[in-house]
């Protein structure tokens, strides 16, 4: 039995219509299979979710918290590889030799802790995908979009922060408050050895599950990224379904903040700070929102990003009721995956 360099964690709850895609992009990898474990953490599913990964090999692990931030910890926890991969069950590899680029990328330049995928696309698996997914895989919320700026792809976004290329792998750097990359909802690679090392007494709790993506950037002020390195993402995005994941991230944020990545992230960077007090007068003038529609629309060829001013203002009703409900002491929880 050899150290696997790979750990990769995948949250589950009743997640058999898509897990399988996952598993056997994991599986066709080029890389020896002893090199990677596989660690699903179950939210109690009553679906062949637990019965899939068994086929696979995978190592399954109960989550009675439910919710994929404790499902993260909770793998870290067991996790005996180098470094930990966070995969969502819906999230495909794109390629057969995409972990094998990854260690190389590593073992070559061990200076980096940590790596984000440079895209997130549809997996176009049939009768999956819906009318919002191009629209998430791109921008992920009304919100998230604002603050980052995304572009197409992660090596676009942040190209000014490239300070090394070789070929297709590049070299971010980045200074104590800029605005670190979006990588929590996509699968994202972190050394788990540094961890171990650096906070060994709370690398797997919940609080530093969150914001370990942005605290070992923070720390070694370097991010890795491969061009090409694309995830597939099978989402179920039908319009109605979109709007229950939006209200999952409204809720997070305001009654669950060890749970959200925008929390860790805001107290990182003043830059964040002010781009969210820069939201609320975006989603005040009604022209720009309803412009910005257009205008995306247009960049990505793809009609559905009209909606993009109904998203963001359904999401600003969601802060306005749930933020009535905080102030008078009601409590609010997310019992599933937002889906």
């Amino acid at each position: 039995m050899i150290q696997p360099f790979f750990s990769i964690i995948i949250a589950t709850y009743n997640s058999e219509r898509t897990l399988e895609y996952t598993l056997q992009s994991i599986r066709r990898q080029s890389v020896n299979q002893d090199e990677v474990e596989i660690l699903v953490v179950d939210g109690g599913s009553t679906d062949r979710t637990r019965e899939i990964a068994q086929r696979y090999g995978a190592i399954i692990y109960s989550n009675p918290r439910r919710l994929p931030e404790y499902a993260k910890a909770i793998g870290t926890s067991q996790a005996t590889g180098h470094y930990v991969v966070r995969m969502d069950s819906d999230e495909e590899f794109s390629y057969c030799t995409q972990l094998q680029d990854k260690m190389e990328f590593l073992k070559s330049h061990p200076e980096l802790k940590v790596l984000i995928p440079n895209k997130y696309s549809g997996g176009g698996r049939k009768g999956i995908c819906g009318i919002a997914a191009e629209y998430m895989n791109i921008l992920g919320d009304p919100f998230s979009y604002f603050i980052y700026r995304t572009k197409v792809d992660k090596y676009h976004t942040y190209r000014n922060h490239v300070i090394s290329e070789e070929g297709k792998y590049t070299i971010m750097k980045f200074e104590p408050g800029d605005i670190y990359p979006l990588a929590d909802s996509a699968t994202s690679t972190l050394s788990l050895d540094y961890m171990k090392e650096k906070y060994p007494d709370i690398y797997a709790s919940i609080e530093f599950t969150c914001k370990a993506y942005d605290q070992i950037i923070s720390d070694t002020k370097l991010c890795g990224c491969i061009r090409g390195d694309d995830i597939l993402h099978n989402c179920s995005s039908s319009f109605k379904v979109y709007l229950s994941k939006l209200k999952f991230r409204v809720i997070n944020n305001l009654f669950h903040k060890e749970e959200s990545g925008f929390s860790s992230k805001e107290k990182m960077s003043d830059r964040m700070k002010k781009r969210k007090i820069l939201f609320c007068f975006y989603a005040l003038f009604f022209p720009l929102p309803l412009l910005d529609s257009i205008r995306l629309s247009f960049i990505y060829k793809d009609v559905s990003f009209l909606l993009h001013f109904i998203y963001l203002y359904y999401v600003c009703v969601q802060i306005v009721i749930l933020g009535i409900m905080k102030v008078t002491g009601r409590e609010c929880k997310n019992a599933s995956y937002g889906k």
